[in-house]
């Protein structure tokens, strides 16, 4: 009796043995999935963040050409304005030297345009000095980006 029942234990101990690894089988590969998953939700997250990074540098860029863009155009209207004034001024000027010439003595009208001239003249500048100060900004934005 003795005999019979040991080699149905090592069948037995064989089966347990084949049951034990087949169990260590699949809990490795339940690991083995967990890493795997635990990973890709790692570089998930990084692409995620990557992504967030990039749309921020990306939204920062587009205000920065268009701040470009707005000062290249305020400069340029300020420029086109001060020019205006001038030939303003220039245009006042002669016609209060023409009426003088023409023997007019209208000197309320000249001392009035010859005033305007003046006024225009003003504003030129400040539309230069305006021009000036937004294209300085554009240096100083042009330097930062090349420092």
């Amino acid at each position: 009796m003795i005999e019979e029942s040991l080699p149905t234990s090592a069948a037995s101990d064989a089966e347990d043995d084949d049951q034990l690894l087949a169990e260590a089988r699949e809990a490795l590969a339940d690991a083995r999935d967990a890493l795997l998953a635990e990973r890709t939700a790692r570089a998930d997250a990084r692409d995620d963040a990557a992504d967030a990074r990039e749309a921020r540098l990306r939204e920062s860029l587009d205000q920065g050409a268009r701040r470009l863009q707005e000062l290249v155009a305020d400069a340029d209207a300020r420029d086109r304005s001060a020019e205006i004034r001038e030939r303003a001024a220039e245009a006042r000027e002669a016609a209060a030297e023409l009426r003088a010439a023409g023997g007019h003595t209208s000197s309320a009208a000249d001392a009035h345009d010859r005033a305007q001239a003046q006024i225009d003249r003003v504003w030129a500048g400040q539309d230069r000095d305006a021009a000036a100060a937004d294209r300085a900004e554009l240096r100083d934005l042009g330097a930062g980006d090349a420092g």
